[in-house]
């Protein structure tokens, strides 16, 4: 599926289920299962056109032509495995929600485990695109401005990466 498609679907179905979860009264879950889907809108939005800016040049980066890796088109693959499962995740909810044997706890975990991945990938997304910007055409490391760099990584320190573990390690090597 393709990134624009993939997003679309993930905000219709988090905007579906933040209506019915938004129906269900002031209930403390009810209001978690709607804030977590709209903060998956939120976030898919924000991330699909950076997403595909940086899928735009990284051809730019490859190894060679018949190569086509490198951190850039990693970032993507990784951040479009998380969508991936956020949509999945997403349907089961849609489907399941009604049923007496929903699991409400343990999916509301798993959306917020996801979300907090998801929400970090953004901002990794974020600072290529810096790196990308400060850079010159092509080149992939930080030339000349020592305080730029240690700016950059003072910055890059900040970001929580344990949500990346737990309920969320190894998702990248699920199919997206």
């Amino acid at each position: 599926m393709d990134l624009r498609t993939m997003t679309q679907s993930l905000v219709t179905l988090a905007e579906d289920n933040i209506a019915f979860f938004s129906s269900q009264g002031p209930g403390e879950t009810a209001q978690r299962l709607s804030g977590v889907f709209a903060g998956v809108r939120e976030q898919a939005l924000g991330l699909e056109p950076a997403l595909g800016r940086l899928l735009g040049v990284a051809h730019l980066f490859d190894l060679d032509p018949e190569t086509p890796a490198n951190g850039y088109r990693s970032l993507v693959h990784t951040a479009r495995c998380c969508l991936a499962h956020l949509l999945h995740k997403s349907r089961y909810v849609a489907s399941n929600r009604r049923s007496i044997f929903f699991r409400t706890s343990h999916n509301l975990a798993e959306l917020e485990a996801y979300l907090a991945a998801l929400t970090q990938l953004r901002a990794l997304v974020y600072y290529a695109q810096r790196l990308l910007v400060t850079n010159r055409p092509g080149v992939l490391f930080f030339e000349g401005d020592e305080g730029l760099t240690a700016d950059f990584l003072r910055e890059y320190v900040t970001l929580h990466k344990g949500c990346f573990y737990g309920r969320c390690l190894g998702f990248q090597f699920t199919p997206a």
